[in-house]
């Protein structure tokens, strides 16, 4: 997952997977000034990346992205199902 890293400036990328969902964690994106629905925005454009890229995790049933700041601070998690539809969102 380094393309991740290095397209979007993320610090730290983990993934876990299984046969039906994917969740990643995208640690200490610069989101200073960021407001909610910026990161909204800004979850479709990772999760189209990643989706276009990756056709494997393209037709999984769930998958997740968790935002976090610096020092792995939680701020917002958002779901998106297979057809790439906003389902869920968490703001810690």
């Amino acid at each position: 997952m380094n393309d991740l890293r290095n397209e979007f400036n993320f610090n730290y990328v983990e993934m876990s997977w299984d046969n039906i969902s994917v969740e990643f964690t995208l640690q200490d994106i610069d989101h200073g000034l960021v407001t909610k629905d910026s990161l909204i925005s800004y979850a479709f454009i990772v999760d189209k990346y990643i989706t276009n890229k990756y056709p494997r995790i393209d037709s999984l049933e769930v998958r997740k992205y968790l935002f976090s700041g610096g020092g792995g601070v939680e701020v917002m998690e958002f779901e998106f199902d297979e057809t790439g539809n906003l389902v869920d969102t968490q703001e810690y």
